[in-house]
């Protein structure tokens, strides 16, 4: 076990849950990376955290990009990777959901969540270092989108990061490399709100469940699970 301080990236750090897991871990004096595709976001959300006791560092990433996700990843050296990228994608196969934007959900979705976890694992596996990898699936990963209709493709891409999930940490697990997901339901972000859709739960709420998956003390022996997270309001 290394003697380094905890360090974690976050792919979509600059916004919603990504934002409050950067915001958490920090508070607690974390190195923390935030990567994203949109380099004013990350800014202003590193701007906002620059008060907190721990580091941030910014990575202007598009997640479906491998050999850039591989060179983020090696430069910033983390202990834990949280993968937050993602999109909506709202449509119907009647309208906007033909299988060009289909493709486009799943590559940010599901290879972007691959891509993130291939680098980091392969990083930790190189260097004989344990890791701690959290996913963010859905409640729409596990029985589709039950509220809300036009989500086929997210849906599907949730589904798809709880069955990575799943098989990376068995390929993790004789490196000590430990991979789980979690699967909130509807979150209060602005990507949700833009798309018309509200929610009781905030971004902050999430992030205990994810704390909780990244403490070894507390869940060492969890590896290869996804945990629902309901909410009693909605």
């Amino acid at each position: 076990m290394t003697n380094a301080p905890q360090s974690i990236f976050i792919t979509g750090g600059g916004s919603g849950i990504g934002e409050a897991v950067a915001t958490h871990f920090l508070s607690i004096g974390w190195r923390v990376a935030i990567a994203g595709r949109q380099h004013q976001r990350l800014e202003a959300a590193a701007s906002a955290l620059q008060e907190c006791p721990g580091q941030i560092s910014c990575f202007d990433l598009d997640v479906r990009d491998y050999a850039a996700a591989e060179q983020a990843i090696e430069a910033f050296g983390p202990t834990s990777l949280v993968c937050s990228a993602g999109i909506l994608g709202r449509g119907t196969v009647w309208d906007e959901l033909t299988s060009k934007r289909f493709g486009e959900v799943l590559d940010t979705n599901t290879l972007g969540t691959f891509n993130a976890c291939r680098a980091a694992m392969r990083c930790w596996q190189r260097t004989n270092e344990p890791g701690d990898i959290v996913n963010i699936s859905s409640l729409a990963g596990l029985r589709g989108m039950q509220k809300f209709g036009g989500f086929s493709a997210y849906a599907a891409s949730k589904h798809a990061v709880i069955g990575l999930t799943e098989s990376l940490a068995l390929d993790g697990r004789p490196y000590d490399i430990r991979v789980n997901a979690i699967a909130p339901g509807a979150v209060e972000t602005a990507m949700s709100k833009s798309l018309g859709i509200s929610s009781p739960v905030l971004p902050e709420q999430i992030v205990p469940t994810i704390a909780f998956l990244l403490d070894r003390h507390q869940s060492g022996t969890t590896s290869g699970t996804t945990i629902e997270i309901h909410s009693n309001d909605f």
